[in-house]
């Protein structure tokens, strides 16, 4: 928070690890030290903070690896000089480097209401895309299956069939809202979801990684999402971390989730 505040660029880089991966609401994933130098250089360079505070709600402890969840506040100057009030949520995954220092090595936020989208879309860092994993592991083949089982609940709108994937105690932490904590929650969120007047013309979801964490893993996902409302057409890029967790019956579920768009919705034309 502090370097942050302070807008210290060498500080900030070092708390990541070399392989880590910034998932930065609307802009694509960028994976590695260097491109997230970066995406915080762009971001002091063209900003002013006057304010930045983060409280986290929840810190899970894994063993070598730790999940804080929490809020933030960030005051700062746009490029065009408009004074934004940036309010929403975050997920970090820290890993203790030599069993002492710990370490970013995912680090996802997203506002918790609607914003205009130029005030943040105003960094640019090339990227290249990045293919859908091939499962080999027994955790990328378990995660597999579960993927396409959301994947087809999701195009069907099925609200129900979707939660089957989620842990009763899941906290589910999606663009422009605050953290669901808990199933009911999350069912209530996706039910309202699923607007029946907006048609889904087109889906695609992928892994990119999963990383073993022994009785959890964590995968980075990415999706795309085409609908029809009042005739017209849109689309939304995004991109996510979910935490699975392997139950007492050995069947795995959803355990932590937070989801974020890589741009703003865009009219098809």
């Amino acid at each position: 928070m502090s370097y942050i505040k302070a807008e210290s660029l060498s500080k900030t880089i070092s708390l990541f690890s070399d392989e880590a991966t910034l998932l930065p609401e609307y802009h694509k994933s960028l994976r590695d030290k260097s491109k997230i130098k970066e995406y915080y250089g762009q971001f002091f360079e063209k900003t002013e903070t006057t304010k930045f505070a983060k409280e986290s709600f929840e810190i899970i402890d894994l063993g070598e690896y730790f999940i804080e969840l929490g809020t933030f506040e960030h005051q700062y100057k746009t490029p065009s000089g408009k004074n934004f009030d940036y309010n929403g949520k975050y997920t970090t995954y820290w890993r203790f480097q030599n069993n002492i220092t710990p370490i970013i090595i995912a680090h996802i936020w997203g506002a918790s209401h609607y914003f205009e989208p130029q005030n943040l879309d105003f960094i640019e860092i090339p990227t290249t895309a990045i293919s859908a994993l091939v499962p080999k592991t027994k955790w990328e083949k378990r995660i597999e299956e579960r993927r396409k089982m959301v994947y087809q609940a999701v195009l069907d709108g099925n609200a129900e069939e979707q939660l089957k994937s989620y842990a009763d105690d899941a906290t589910y932490m999606t663009y422009y809202d605050y953290p669901f904590i808990g199933k009911e929650k999350i069912r209530d969120y996706f039910t309202s979801h699923y607007n029946p007047d907006v048609s889904r013309d087109s889906l695609m979801t992928k892994s990119v990684r999963v990383i073993d964490m022994g009785d959890y893993a964590l995968k980075f996902g990415e999706y795309y999402v085409g609908w029809t409302w009042e005739s017209q057409p849109s689309y939304i890029e995004g991109k996510g971390l979910t935490l699975y967790k392997r139950m007492e019956d050995d069947s795995i579920k959803i355990y932590r989730q937070m989801i974020n768009h890589s741009m703003p919705a865009t009219p098809k034309e």
